[in-house]
């Protein structure tokens, strides 16, 4: 009967002020519905392979490269020979595996695909669990001719995921070879970086013609993970990395007799959970994430819930003074302070409740929107425990929001209240009060700040110049293949006839996309071992025309004045004569030269062939660029060179002028009738440099909703506390206006009231801003001045300022322009 009588009660009066009731759900459940959305991007973040069974056992060595004069370049990858050299080595390695995706030809009854193949170890099943849906892994692994499915290209190339015995062919360029399916598993879960689609026991021997692959030690073209033996410690095996790394790596002929292989490769390891928002590395399959973006997150959703229970805390307490005579009443009729405690938090508890639901409407609504935007597939599960949890969450919210309003209200005294016959508020409240607004406030002007800066940094990496033109180029993929290099010429002729086309090229690498080839090059007059390692990179005639990428001296591969790159093979042979080399100028500084102008003409050495050949092929220096991005603003730019390819390259880039659609569709028609067996692919090169910051855009706009969240929040809860005292003062105005106050004389004078936390706000705000976006601005190498930080602090706390006046004005306004007659008697 008691509860029953505590809902009523809340149910009434949760009724009767529709106005404070309808703001703190409406905040409530905004609130809520933010932090909802944020925790399951959170946990996202946080579950990636934490599912193996083994995760706890599971590791990866990365490489650190600190070669003299070059900043560290660090790899995820290891070279092919390090895993049998650590099984050697490091007896408490228990299985080992190699992890290399390659993107083939897959045949199947004369339809042609491109799809990703992992290239594994046989131990890759001894670490990782493969859930087989068809087929069994017994044996598997044992032999070359052996592939495994998952379900979605099972489907995509028989129609069932029923195939095991099937045969398909898998074309890797440098052999073509038929595979027996013999198992199907399940697709890989989105939270891991291991999530194979066909997996292929590496074959050494079928790639001996292309030794980097597996063969290099300073070519990293595969990861390396690997577990250990019960009771092991991976410490020790940290701990010996520098004498394995002098012990089984080749010398680098950098830094003088005196210098050891370990000074200039670091070797560390990493535990495959930790590698999504750790990982500094190059050489990454999928996209990872950021340990501070997710700290960042997980605390903007503490704040909005902060915000919310504080708007609920300071309206409470401030309706608590109306309340006073209703406790007193309830007092005296035998209620004890334990049973007022009880009402009242249910109260809380109940609107809370009301807000949930709301909530849960909310994100339901917006999770397509919110998971397009961040580029994940996040779903409350309601058949787990997430709605346990989620109304925990509410259950506390609402007791923290209502716990200090509760034990204000049980503790009024019947005798003073009744005998008064009027409503009191301590100074302890009305402080409290102040405080909580100064903190929203100083909360909501930070989030401002953080999401300029964010936005502007966003706009800095979208608009900077990077040295090249990105817009009107249409980049062909695939053009790397062997089928395709047969036709390269061919098709670069046909699409430079095409209408609109202003200059065709090609080059083994895509802009936006890193490049970590490297060569080592030395001058006239210095040793192979006074040599300096340079980025290196491959393009074509016109690759400068087509990028609209000036020279600084010099000139840019000509065909016609026989410019051409020194030849692998025929160093071998004997057969010795002078290339044509470029450089950025970046590039001059490591080689010594003072001065473009002076590069030109130079001749410069260039390491040939594997490291054991010790092939030099010799180049001239015919042109000298500025230096360009190519790579993300995250990293500097690197001295490189660029060689001439004379007719390969990775990608086909075609300038063009006029439809895009028209010439995709020409140079669709002509590659599908010359190269019939691979699928075209094509990209924008503007757009392949956008989606370097795909995963920073979405997170921008993730990030400037939920503060503007924050900030609605905040002034809901200042509009409903700016309403509320705007009519406790209705006397007070009145007597006022008798007196001779204008309306504007009272709207100030209120105004004036709840411009003092905001200020007091802005002054804990602005440094606290600062330092935090300093310390992120520090992630890129190239951003916004920092000025622009302090330019964002003042326009936040003008906007702030402007904000609450026009919230609480509103209200001012509305009392002030009541008729004095009526407000003298108000009480």
């Amino acid at each position: 009967m008691l509860l029953t009588n505590y809902f009523v009660s809340a149910w009434r009066n949760i009724f009767k002020h529709s106005l404070f009731s309808a703001i703190n759900i409406l905040g409530l459940a905004i609130g809520l519905a933010a932090c909802i959305m944020i925790a399951l991007f959170v946990r996202d973040e946080l579950s990636y392979d934490k599912f193996w069974t083994k995760a706890d056992n599971i590791y990866r060595p990365n490489i650190t490269f600190t070669v003299p004069g070059r900043d560290p370049m660090y790899m995820g990858m290891t070279p092919g020979p390090v895993m049998n050299a650590m099984k050697k080595d490091f007896p408490d390695i228990e299985h080992a595996t190699r992890y290399s995706i390659q993107e083939p030809t897959i045949i199947v009854d004369d339809n042609y695909f491109v799809d990703y193949i992992t290239l594994v170890d046989p131990e890759f099943t001894d670490i990782f669990d493969l859930e087989i849906i068809s087929g069994s892994l017994d044996g598997a692994m044992d032999s070359y001719s052996n592939i495994i499915l998952n379900e979605t290209l099972a489907q995509k190339y028989f129609g069932n995921t029923n195939v095991a015995g099937e045969i398909l062919t898998v074309d890797f360029d440098n052999f073509k070879k038929d595979y027996n399916i013999v198992a199907v598993m399940k697709d890989m879960r989105e939270n891991s970086h291991v999530k194979p689609k066909a997996i292929i026991s590496i074959d050494e021997a079928a790639w001996l013609d292309r030794p980097y692959m597996f063969d290099a030690w300073f070519s990293t073209n595969s990861q390396l993970f690997f577990s250990l033996q019960n009771g092991a410690n991976i410490e020790n095996i940290n701990k010996a990395y520098p004498d394995f790394v002098n012990r089984n790596f080749p010398k680098l002929p950098f830094g003088g007799d005196d210098a050891e292989t370990s000074d200039m490769i670091v070797m560390s390891t990493m535990n495959i959970q930790d590698i999504h928002l750790n990982a500094l590395s190059n050489g990454e399959y999928h996209q990872g994430g950021n340990k501070n973006t997710v700290m960042i997150f997980a605390t903007v959703a503490i704040l909005i819930l902060v915000i919310a229970a504080i708007n609920f805390m300071n309206l409470s307490t401030a309706r608590a003074s109306q309340r006073a005579k209703e406790v007193s009443l309830r007092k005296v009729m035998g209620a004890s302070r334990k049973d007022l405690i009880i009402q009242f938090l249910g109260e809380s508890v109940l609107m809370t409740l009301f807000a949930l639901v709301i909530a849960l409407s909310i994100v339901e609504l917006a999770l397509p929107l919110y998971n397009e935007t961040i580029g994940k597939e996040l779903v409350i599960n309601y058949g787990s425990s997430d709605l346990l949890n989620i109304v925990l969450l509410a259950f506390g919210v609402g007791l923290l929001g209502g716990a200090y309003p509760a034990f204000v209200l049980s503790h009024f005294r019947p005798a003073e209240t009744l005998k008064a016959n009027k409503s009191a508020e301590s100074d302890a409240s009305v402080k409290l009060r102040y405080i909580l607004v100064v903190m929203q406030f100083a909360v909501s002007i930070t989030l401002f700040v953080s999401t300029s800066v964010v936005y502007g940094q966003m706009l800095y990496a979208r608009t900077m110049d990077l040295g090249y033109n990105t817009e009107n180029v249409l980049a062909i993929k695939e053009a790397g293949r062997d089928v395709v290099y047969e036709k390269m010429l061919t098709l670069v002729e046909e699409i430079r006839r095409m209408p609109g086309v202003t200059a065709v090229t090609w080059s083994d690498f895509m802009p936006g996309n890193s490049n970590n080839n490297n060569t080592i090059v030395h001058t006239e007059g210095q040793t192979v071992e006074d040599g300096v390692l340079i980025g290196s990179r491959n393009v074509g005639y016109e690759y400068f025309k087509t990028f609209d990428i000036p020279m600084i001296a010099g000139r840019a591969y000509s065909k016609e004045r026989g410019d051409r790159n020194v030849m692998t093979d025929d160093l071998r042979n004997g057969i010795n004569y002078t290339g044509s080399i470029m450089l950025n100028q970046s590039a001059l500084g490591r080689l010594g030269f003072t001065s473009p102008e002076e590069a030109i003409g130079q001749i410069i050495y260039k390491g040939a062939g594997q490291p054991e050949e010790n092939l030099t092929a010799t180049y001239e220096i015919i042109g000298v660029i500025p230096d360009i991005h190519f790579d993300s603003l995250k990293t500097t730019i690197r001295p490189e060179v660029y060689e001439l390819e004379n007719d390969w390259g990775r990608v086909i880039a075609a300038r063009f002028q006029g439809d895009p659609t028209l010439v995709v569709e020409q140079v669709r028609a002509l590659w599908e009738q010359e190269i019939p067996s691979i699928p075209f692919d094509y990209d924008f090169i503007s757009d392949a440099i956008a989606k370097q910051y795909s995963a920073e855009q979405g997170q921008a706009t993730m990030f400037a909703a939920f503060s503007g969240l924050a900030i609605f929040i905040a002034c809901l809860g200042l509009y409903g506390l700016a309403s509320f005292t705007a009519d406790r003062r209705t006397k007070e105005i009145g007597i006022r206006k008798v007196m001779g106050a204008s309306v504007f004389d009272v709207v100030k004078l209120l105004v004036w009231q709840f411009s003092k936390p905001v200020i007091i706000a802005n002054l804990l705000a602005w440094p606290i801003s600062y330092y935090a976006m300093s310390v992120w601005l520090e992630n890129f190498v190239y951003r916004i001045e920092i000025y622009y930080v302090v330019g964002f602090c003042l326009l936040a706390g003008i906007s702030a300022m402007l904000i609450a006046w026009s919230t609480v004005a509103s209200n001012s306004m509305r009392v002030a322009k009541a008729n004095p007659i009526f407000a003298l008697r108000y009480e």
